[in-house]
C-alpha cells in the first residue's frame, strides 16, 4: 500500500535475493489466484515482506519452482509455489485495498470524490472475501473507521494517527496467530504501522500542505519543517525501529534465508528509506524556495 518496506538489495546474498523476487512473483500469482486478476494492480513490497515475515513467525516451509506468468509469459523465473503465508498475504492486501478505496469514496467530495470512485471501480473486479477472513476485514474497517474520524477532526497529534495505523496493522499481521508467536507479530505489526505512517505523512508534508489535504505534522508544524522537527520525526521513527527489532529478534526463525531477508528489511532497507524521504523532503523544499 505504502511500498516503504523494501530490503537493501546490494548487502543480499544472491540465493536470499532470488528467495525475495520468488515470493514477490509468488504473491502475485496467489493474489491473481485467490483475488481476482485485477487485483494485480494492487501488489506491493509491504505485503512481500508479510508473507516472509508470516512464513517465519509461523516456520512455514516454502518450494521454488522455475515459471512464467503474464508479465514474463517467455522468461522462466523461480517463484514460491502456494502456501498459506501467500494466500493470507493475498488475501488481507485485498481486504485493505478494498476498505481503503471505500473509505476514500466516503470521505471525498466534489472532484475528489469522482476521482475516488473511478479508482473504486477496481473494488468491483476484486473477489468477496474470504469467509475465514471475515473477523480480520471487521476489525481493519474498525480501525480505518477510527483513522478516518481523526482525520476528519483534522488533529494535530501525529502519535494518534500512528497509534491507530499500528493497531490496524497488528491485527493484520497477527490474525489467527496464538501464544508467543501472537505476541511478536503484534509487537512487530504495531510499531512497523506507526513507522509508515509517520514515514507517509513526513513524505507527504508539501504535498499535503500545497492541496489542503490532512496531514497532522502539517497541523502541528505549519508551514515549515525546520532541523529540529526533522530530528524529532527521526528521532521517533528510530524508537519505533528499535522497538520492532525486539519483537523480530525473539523469532525463532528456522530458515535462514527467510532470517537475513526480515532483518535486511528491518535493519537496512526502512532506515535508507527514511533517508531517501529526507532527500526528497529537501529536494521539495529547495524547489519551493
Amino acid at each position: 500500500m505504502f511500498g516503504y518496506i523494501k530490503p537493501y538489495v546490494p548487502v543480499l546474498r544472491v540465493k536470499e535475493n532470488e528467495l525475495y523476487k520468488a515470493t514477490y512473483c509468488g504473491l502475485c500469482k496467489a493474489m491473481g489466484k485467490n483475488t481476482g486478476c485485477m487485483s494485480n494492480f494492487t501488489l506491493s513490497y509491504d505485503f512481500v515482506f508479510l508473507a516472509l515475515l508470516r512464513m517465519g513467525l509461523a516456520n512455514e516451509g516454502y518450494e521454488l519452482k522455475m515459471s512464467s506468468c503474464v508479465a514474463h509469459p517467455f522468461k522462466k523465473t523461480p517463484m514460491l509455489l502456494p502456501n498459506q503465508a501467500l494466500e493470507y498475504s493475498a488475501k488481507s492486501s485485498v481486504i485493505l485495498t478494498k476498505l481503503k478505496l471505500k473509505d476514500n469514496i466516503n470521505d471525498s467530495r466534489g472532484l475528489s470524490r469522482l476521482k475516488a470512485k473511478i479508482t473504486g471501480v477496481v473494488s468491483i473486479f476484486l473477489k468477496k472475501t474470504d469467509k475465514n477472513l471475515e473477523k480480520l476485514e471487521k476489525e481493519v474497517n474498525q480501525w480505518i473507521k477510527k483513522l478516518s474520524q481523526l482525520e476528519h477532526e483534522n488533529i494535530d497529534s501525529i502519535d494518534k494517527c500512528a497509534h491507530t495505523f499500528g493497531m490496524l496493522l497488528s491485527e493484520i499481521i497477527a490474525f489467527n496467530l496464538e501464544g508467543p508467536i501472537e505476541t511478536l507479530a503484534r509487537g512487530v505489526g504495531y510499531h512497523l504501522g506507526k513507522w509508515i505512517y509517520v514515514a507517509d505523512a513526513y513524505d507527504d508534508f508539501y504535498k499535503d500542505k500545497k492541496s489542503g489535504s490532512f496531514n497532522p505534522l502539517v497541523n502541528f508544524y505549519g508551514e515549515e519543517l525546520d532541523e529540529n522537527a526533522r530530528e524529532l520525526i527521526k528521532s521517533s521513527m528510530l524508537l519505533e525501529l528499535n522497538e520492532m527489532s525486539s519483537s523480530i529478534e525473539l523469532i525463532d526463525f528456522c530458515d535462514k534465508d527467510i532470517e537475513e531477508i526480515v532483518k535486511n528489511i528491518v535493519y537496512l532497507g526502512l532506515p535508507r528509506e527514511f533517508d531517501e524521504i529526507t532527500k526528497r523532503h529537501k529536494n521539495k523544499k529547495n524547489v519551493e524556495e
